[in-house]
């Protein structure tokens, strides 16, 4: 296995990741979380490689784990999205403010933020408008999300 430096495995603010193809569902589970983590199905070998010089591989390829020289890189070992998050947890602990709430976009990564019901009533299907009361909103790509059982079946896997 490659594991990062201690350097890397002590840092525990400001973690930034770039996710290879292979592990999608792992970046999703890492937003929600709050880590920074991009991703992208369609990145070639090399734009991970360039992109390796300001955030950490996150990787089940061998190949290319093997080309990344400055040690930014780490060798996914898990099979399955919830023993890779916990693998990562292990491997990168990260200290957060003292929200449970996702603060990264599940789908583009931005942060989101909380915002007031009473903006959303026309975005939202009524049955969730009348069913929650709190709603957080991508300024990126305009997504909402609230605490529905989507949020809760992850953020039990994830406790």
């Amino acid at each position: 296995m490659l594991s990062p430096p201690r350097s890397l495995r002590t840092l525990r603010l400001n973690m930034k990741f770039v996710a290879d193809v292979m592990l999608g569902r792992l970046a999703r589970f890492l937003r929600f979380r709050g880590y920074d983590v991009e991703y992208d199905h369609r990145a070639t070998d090399e734009e991970l490689l360039l992109k390796s010089r300001r955030r950490i591989v996150l990787t089940k390829d061998l190949p290319l784990a093997s080309r990344i020289k400055d040690g930014r890189v780490y060798l996914v070992e898990e099979t399955g999205a919830e023993k890779q998050f916990a693998e990562i947890l292990c491997q990168f602990p990260q200290s957060f403010p003292g929200t449970s709430r996702a603060i990264r976009c599940l789908v583009c990564n931005s942060k989101i933020k909380r915002i007031a019901k009473r903006k959303i009533e026309h975005l939202v299907p009524p049955f969730i408008f009348r069913r929650f009361s709190e709603f957080y909103f991508c300024a990126n790509c305009r997504r909402i999300y609230w605490p529905g059982s989507h949020y809760e079946r992850m953020y039990r896997m994830i406790k």
